[in-house]
């Protein structure tokens, strides 16, 4: 069982204070590449490494749902998946699932996983 309350927190501060630093004159969608480059890292780190549930993973899309609403002032439902799809914030999901086969590929490419495999295959069975 994991807990992703530290890194909603995290998510939040850093939403928070990139808020504040950009609340005076830039525009939206300015705000939102800041929210996709700096505050989707917090999200997504190392959690290709994990198999979180999906109610883990809806958690955390509520975050970015969240912050969008709070951006543009706008209301849940409809509004927000909207603005996710013109601005290409996809959802976490897809996120979780591309970040989970790079670094499968990786792994599977890496010399160390090729020499340590047949052993561990060997003791397994």
């Amino acid at each position: 069982m994991c807990n992703f309350d530290h890194v909603k927190a995290k998510f939040y501060r850093t939403f928070n204070y990139l808020c504040q630093k950009n609340y005076a004159g830039n525009s939206e969608l300015i705000t939102i590449e800041l929210l996709r480059s700096c505050c989707l890292p917090v999200l997504l780190y190392a959690i290709e490494s994990l198999v979180p549930r999906v109610s883990y993973i809806n958690s955390l899309n509520n975050c970015i749902n969240t912050a969008v609403a709070k951006l543009l002032r706008v209301s849940f439902g409809n509004n927000v998946d909207f603005v996710r799809q013109v601005t290409g914030l996809t959802t976490l999901s897809i996120l979780v699932y591309e970040r989970r086969s790079r670094f499968l590929s990786k792994l599977h490419q890496s010399s160390l996983f090729r020499s340590l495999m047949p052993s561990f295959y060997d003791r397994m069975f």
